[in-house]
């Protein structure tokens, strides 16, 4: 057995590397089925045509989140992006922001977003992983109690393959 082992150690053969998950046990181009098996529809899992939504994921040990697993044309998962359950005053988006720092060091980008009809306005940081994986955090700052709080999530974060854009 030894012989085998540096035999296929000398030849260079090697299994082929595993993907690092996109977030918890999801992966990029992941089939729908693939997801469903891991979430069966029931109590706090839902089928949508275009995404499975997950509810009351713990996030901290204080707070929990909504995660969207979202899929592409082919039924393959595109993107995934966590939105935090309300807080008062914003306390998770903190707690958050802060652990994703310690994890990941300072984002590559801090910038602000100004608010519309459509969008609230907030803070938005970016971090590419080494596994080209983009992670963009949003802290809402508008709205009643600091972003939206107790009605609205006070942050997302999403994450996308960062080869998935043409520029």
């Amino acid at each position: 057995m030894k012989k085998v082992i540096i035999a296929a150690l000398a030849l260079g053969i090697s299994a082929p590397a595993m993907a690092a998950p996109v977030w918890n046990n999801i992966e990029f181009g992941m089939t729908r089925s693939q997801v469903e098996a891991l979430y069966p529809k029931g109590k706090g899992v839902s089928y949508q045509p275009k995404n499975i939504e997950l509810s009351d994921i713990k996030i901290t040990e204080k707070c929990d989140a909504e995660v969207n697993i979202r899929f592409d044309d082919n039924g393959l998962v595109r993107e995934v992006m966590i939105a935090g359950n309300p807080s008062m005053g914003g306390r998770c988006s903190n707690d958050v922001l802060t652990a994703l720092s310690a994890k990941y060091g300072q984002p590559a980008n801090w910038d602000s977003s100004a608010g519309s009809i459509l969008a609230r306005q907030g803070k938005v940081a970016m971090w590419p992983r080494p596994d080209g994986v983009a992670m963009r955090f949003k802290k809402f700052e508008n709205g009643a109690f600091g972003g939206g709080g107790l009605g609205k999530s006070s942050w997302e974060l999403s994450y996308t393959k960062a080869d998935a854009i043409s520029l």
